[in-house]
């Protein structure tokens, strides 16, 4: 089964397939902007973040027109009350990537080598989540029966960036000498900026499933 979706709705599924588009771009350019930082490109980093902020705005210009048109009445009220939470949960994975890039572009601190592999792996898995969970969204549309193996992934992918998250941690406060408590709770705070991209995926994931079980149902 999936959607009945009438000639008005038409347009707001390919809102929400460009809503979730826009999102997947703005997490990753903030793992752009992070990789460019771990090699120590710090004004190419702070260039990407500013592109974050714009991907991000858009994401958000797009979310207001489709709750704007839900309001209208769009959809079956069952379906449309858990869609647009869905949609609001995709929008908070933008809203966590942008913190990232805010605090690369205030604080950009050094990272140190110990770190970087580390860092560099919860990006990449970062960047894997959104895409599935892009997957997830459209196949509402498209293959319910495929949405529950796509959230699935995304929390497969989030574990995997909490178990380099604890450990980045752990190589942080157990590992490294630095002198400054101060500069280590900076790191802290840019290892847990990017873990809660994921942390976000996961609660979104949770949400598209339920759609999923209403439709299945």
């Amino acid at each position: 089964m999936s959607f009945f979706i009438h000639k008005k709705e038409k347009h707001i599924v390919e809102q929400i397939k460009q809503h979730v588009d826009l999102v997947v771009e703005t997490v990753y350019l903030a793992c752009k902007a992070l990789e460019l930082l771990i090699e120590g490109k710090k004004e190419e980093s702070m260039a990407h973040t500013k592109k974050v902020h714009k991907k991000e705005h858009e994401a958000d210009t797009v979310q207001r027109e489709i709750d704007k048109e839900m309001f209208g009445g769009a959809f079956m009220p069952s379906i449309r009350e858990v869609l647009f939470i869905a949609v609001d949960s995709v929008d908070k994975v933008a809203n966590r990537a942008e913190k990232l890039g805010d605090f690369i572009t205030l604080i950009h601190p050094d990272v140190p080598r110990p770190l970087q592999d580390d860092l560099r792996k919860m990006s990449k898995l970062t960047c894997n989540g959104v895409k599935k969970m892009k997957d997830a969204i459209y196949n509402l549309f498209e293959n319910v029966k495929q949405v529950h193996k796509d959230t699935i992934e995304v929390e497969r992918l989030e574990a995997e960036v909490d178990k380099y998250a604890w450990k980045a941690l752990d190589t942080l406060f157990n590992k490294l000498k630095i002198e400054k408590f101060s500069e280590r709770m900076m790191l802290r705070e840019m290892i847990i900026h990017l873990s809660s991209i994921s942390n976000k995926m996961e609660d979104t994931s949770d949400k598209i499933d339920i759609i999923a079980l209403k439709l299945r149902s």
